[in-house]
Order: C-alpha cells, then sequence, then structure tokens
C-alpha cells in the first residue's frame, strides 16, 4: 500500500499528505467495523458465506479502489475492502478450527497469525 500511495495515489489525485494519513488510518478502523459486525452475520448466514462474504467485499473493494478518480470514491471503496478484512481475521480461524482434525486444531487456527506476525517483523 505504501507503494502505491507514494508513487500513483498522491500524484493522480493531488491529495495533501493529511489525507493520505487518513485514508491509511481508517483502514484499521473499518476493520475493527468489521470484525465486530462478523460475530452477528456468521450467526445470520453461516461461517462459510460469511467468509464468501468477506472475500467478495474485499474483491469489489480492491477493484473499486483500482478504478477510483476521487479522494472521496477512494475512500469509500477502502470501507468496502477493509470490511472484508476485518470479517475474514475472525470468521477464517474459527472456521479453520472448526474444520480441522482435533490433533492439528491449535496449529491450523493460529499459523496464520504467526505468519503475518513473522512477515510485519521482515518488513
Amino acid at each position: 500500500m505504501s507503494g502505491a500511495i507514494l508513487l500513483y495515489i498522491t500524484k493522480e489525485l493531488k491529495i495533501s499528505d493529511v489525507k493520505v494519513e487518513i485514508f491509511l488510518g481508517i483502514f484499521n478502523f473499518y476493520s475493527l467495523i468489521g470484525s465486530l459486525a462478523g460475530g452477528k452475520i456468521c450467526d445470520g448466514i453461516g461461517r462459510r458465506y460469511t467468509i464468501l462474504l468477506s472475500g467478495f467485499m474485499f474483491l469489489i473493494g480492491a477493484v473499486l479502489m483500482a478504478c477510483t478518480n476521487s479522494y472521496a470514491f477512494l475512500t469509500a471503496s477502502n470501507l468496502a475492502a477493509s470490511i472484508g478484512v476485518g470479517l475474514a481475521f475472525i470468521i477464517a480461524p474459527v472456521y479453520t478450527a472448526e474444520v480441522s482434525p482435533a490433533s492439528f486444531r491449535g496449529l491450523l487456527a493460529t499459523f496464520p497469525e504467526v505468519v503475518i506476525y513473522t512477515y510485519s517483523q521482515f518488513i
């Protein structure tokens, strides 16, 4: 994201540093909303369909961010992508723990978190 912000978004949309910081920071806030809503959505439509919904929302948000031509539209498409990410972070480990064998349940449910943490240490 940082490479796209510096190379393309600030030049194409001619936005200030404050708007860039708001755009990048609000992703975490919207993800929090998605993760808080994940339980209710999961109870309503099920875990498998919630995972599909989160992937669809992330895909739509990413496509809309790629096609944007204004800061307002970029921020609105960021909403869809970040809510999808928040949903996926909550539901995917739960679903993985439910469908995995008991002997691998803990490993498979925590493996993505370990990989994300390890990867972030090298950046």
